[in-house]
């Protein structure tokens, strides 16, 4: 630096350190100390040992002083004399300012909010692992494919079946389509399963027909496909019975065309 520069960074070091520093007030200010103390400690800018020829050696004076860089306790920028002189020589009004160290209870808060945000991440992330998972597959072997017989019709209006409603049988059952809500299901792609011997002949008054068996129905969910499962028993149709042992456990699940049917392993 020369001599200008020099005095420009001691008038700058004096507004900012000095006893009634205001450069804080001056943007400017403030930017122009921070170029020229950077220049002055890059190596390529250092001022030389010796001064060169037609140039000025300017010693610093006691005011001089650096900004170093924050200590690890959190502390503020704060100034050191670069001066031979003792602080024990030198007046209070140049001493240089102490670090503003945080007081012990801003220390506790801030250690206290550290352990509150990392409680917190410990407990969402208990809260997303912590759920024992359930196992939703039952190990059921699909035994058979159900497609629609066109040879099947089921009463308009009875249980919810449609003009054009897709019908299925099986050992004894009918599976037909239905709406939802008819049959206590709610939801998408329904459908009811009935002993055969149950269904109203086509012309029957179905506003007042009654029944004695057992009906089941389901409808899909979502991503979830419409299921109905039962045990075969002494109310099943014959032909199931003599197809399933008693006890067996079905499960039938409609696609929105077809319908497997799948057999629950035995729990012997």
């Amino acid at each position: 630096m020369d001599a200008a520069t020099l005095d420009e960074l001691r008038t700058l070091r004096a507004r900012a350190y000095g006893p009634s520093a205001d450069i804080e007030q001056d943007p400017a200010a403030l930017q122009r100390l921070r170029e020229l103390e950077a220049s002055r400690d890059a190596p390529d800018a250092a001022v030389p040992d010796e001064p060169s020829e037609g140039q000025a050696h300017v010693e610093p004076t006691p005011a001089e002083a650096r900004v170093l860089p924050p200590a690890d306790d959190g502390a503020e920028l704060f100034a050191i004399a670069e001066s031979s002189e003792t602080e024990s020589d030198m007046p209070a009004s140049a001493l240089p300012r102490r670090p503003r160290r945080l007081s012990s209870r801003s220390v506790a808060l801030w250690a206290l909010s550290v352990l509150g945000a990392a409680a917190l991440a410990a407990g969402l992330t208990y809260s997303l692992t912590s759920a024992p998972p359930v196992d939703a597959s039952s190990g059921a072997t699909q035994v058979d494919t159900l497609e629609p017989d066109p040879f099947i019709e089921v009463p308009a209006g009875w249980f919810g079946a449609g003009p054009s409603s897709m019908a299925f049988e099986y050992y004894g059952l009918t599976l037909f389509e239905s709406t939802g809500g008819y049959t206590g299901a709610l939801g998408t792609d329904c459908f009811a399963v009935v002993a055969t011997e149950q269904m109203p002949e086509l012309d029957a008054d179905t506003n007042s027909w009654s029944m004695s068996g057992t009906m089941y129905s389901g409808c899909g969910a979502g991503a979830f496909p419409a299921t109905v499962q039962f045990v075969v028993d002494s109310n099943a149709p014959q032909q199931l019975r003599d197809r399933f042992p008693s006890d067996s456990a079905l499960q039938f699940v409609f696609d929105g065309s077809r319908i497997g049917v799948f057999l629950a392993p035995s729990e012997s």
